[in-house]
């Protein structure tokens, strides 16, 4: 019991980070990442974000998902949420993607279908943290992931013909510009 009471007292001491990712915003996904100080040099957090939108109902075009990612960071100079940070993510998502063009030419056939499915990527990152205030930072990250995505293809946007079944190993870049709340 003391030992669970000592472990609840050294928690709440530690500092706590929430992040927003501005880049992901940009796509209407609103996003929430915490960050949870476990040492000098050492922070677990993860990224929530959601898009339940359709982007044109008249066409059905659609890019809905949800994302979870849990991350592991390791911050360069001894010190958590300050100046340049490594970071270890695993990434998951549930996605329904139609008559829609995604960036850097991937899934290029929900140009003219649509894709529901799931997906799985292990990913690291670079990032640099600039603090703004003592209690406000600014962090640029960028990195890639590798992952596994498998669907069903549907015919076309509006219709909703199922094709078939489909998977792929895919390479997904990962940018942000993340501002952050330091909790102390």
């Amino acid at each position: 019991m003391l030992l669970a009471c000592s472990s609840v007292e050294r928690a709440a001491a530690q500092s706590v980070a929430l992040r927003n990712n501005l880049l992901y915003d940009a796509t209407l996904s609103p996003n929430l990442g915490i960050d949870v100080n476990l040492g000098s040099q050492w922070t677990l957090g993860g990224v929530v974000g959601l898009n339940l939108w359709d982007i044109d109902k008249d066409t059905n075009k659609k890019w809905r998902h949800l994302l979870i990612e849990p991350n592991v960071r390791r911050w360069l100079n001894g010190e958590t949420f300050h100046k340049g940070y490594l970071e270890g993510d695993l990434l998951y998502s549930h996605y329904n993607v139609g008559n829609t063009k995604i960036p850097f030419g991937l899934y290029s056939a929900v140009k003219d279908k649509r894709l529901q499915g799931d997906l799985f990527a292990l990913g690291g990152k670079y990032g640099y943290s600039w603090i703004l205030a003592r209690t406000w930072r600014i962090e640029a990250e960028a990195g890639i992931a590798v992952g596994y995505a498998w669907f069903k293809e549907y015919e076309c946007p509006t219709c909703g013909q199922q094709l078939g079944n489909g998977d792929r190993i895919f390479l997904l870049p990962q940018l942000g510009i993340n501002v952050v709340y330091i909790i102390n």
